[in-house]
């Protein structure tokens, strides 16, 4: 059963709170988005009368999109997700489609592209693995990122970004949140951020290009019931190196480099195609991303600190 919805299907509140939604998504797409935002209740009910669904109040997370827990007719609980950006939610949806053979990927029921909703499955128990005591368990993790990586090469047709463009997006997203804590930002040794987009453009440039999540953290992962493992949620797929999906399971919460380079070693014995020196390639580069966004929630993260020094070390 979603949260705030009864058994009788009767809606506990309202459904979207505009104002929380405005502010969150307004940090990701701009004040353009208040009007999308205005004319969200509506978007809802359409889309609700259009699949047969009843929503429950929408849950407080993401910042692309809107995710409503809600029923069928039938009783079945599913997972509604609504994005301002068209083509966020058409990636999503070419993507899922690809994985729709994986138990390790969350399974798209329905999609309507020119509204930018998707329908998806509820998992359960849902528990997001960022959650858990142990937040990188690399045993549960390497089935996961093998089935992420299975489906064959695909090519341009798909209208999947590249890994460079999803790249690029990433640290433009880390200088707008430095620029909003000046405090992290004056942790950050100057030269290093510049320095690590140069050399994440370069990777993705010359790496193999397969479909990848593009946003793997435990975040993005939750565990699955009935023997199923753990789900990958939330994708921004894009075409490149695989290598990129291992990242967060490879930095896990600010270790040793030693430590840092056994997880990439244990992956590369467990995962087919994994590249452990692209993957520590990828870890070096991508090192100050993570620290800043520790930093941005606690200016004396001891994590961070241990990541700047492998991200300076790699220039």
């Amino acid at each position: 059963m979603g949260p705030g919805v009864r058994s009788s299907g009767v809606v506990e509140g309202p459904v979207v709170q505009v104002e929380d939604i405005r502010a969150r998504l307004t940090r990701r797409f701009g004040p353009a988005v208040a009007g999308w935002c205005a004319e969200l209740p509506a978007l809802v009910d359409t889309v609700a009368r259009q699949w047969g669904l009843r929503p429950g109040p929408a849950w407080p997370v993401g910042g692309n999109s809107v995710v409503l827990p809600c029923q069928t007719d039938n009783g079945e609980d599913m997972v509604l997700k609504l994005s301002p950006d068209q083509k966020i939610a058409a990636d999503e949806a070419t993507a899922l489609d690809l994985w729709s053979a994986s138990p390790h990927v969350v399974q798209l029921h329905d999609a309507d592209l020119g509204r930018g909703a998707l329908l998806l499955e509820r998992v359960y128990p849902g528990t997001r693995l960022q959650d858990e005591p142990d937040r990188w368990p690399l045993a549960d993790v390497a089935p996961m990122l093998a089935d992420l990586w299975r489906p064959a090469r695909i090519g341009a047709g798909s209208g999947l970004p590249d890994l460079r463009d999803r790249v690029e997006f990433v640290f433009d997203l880390t200088q707008v949140r430095l620029a909003r804590h000046p405090a992290a930002a004056r942790q950050i040794p100057p030269g290093l951020m510049e320095a690590s987009q140069i050399a994440a453009v370069a990777l993705a440039d010359d790496g193999p290009a397969g479909l990848i999540h593009g946003d793997l953290h435990p975040g993005n992962v939750l565990r699955g019931g009935s023997g199923r493992g753990v789900v990958a949620i939330d994708p921004r797929p894009c075409l490149g190196d695989r290598a990129f999906d291992a990242v967060d399971w490879v930095l896990a919460s600010g270790d040793s480099e030693a430590a840092m380079q056994q997880r990439i070693d244990w992956l590369a014995r467990h995962v087919d195609g994994l590249d452990a020196e692209r993957a520590w390639a990828w870890s070096q580069v991508l090192a100050v991303v993570v620290a800043v966004s520790l930093l941005a929630h606690r200016e004396d993260n001891p994590a961070a600190y241990a990541l700047l020094q492998v991200a300076s070390a790699g220039h």
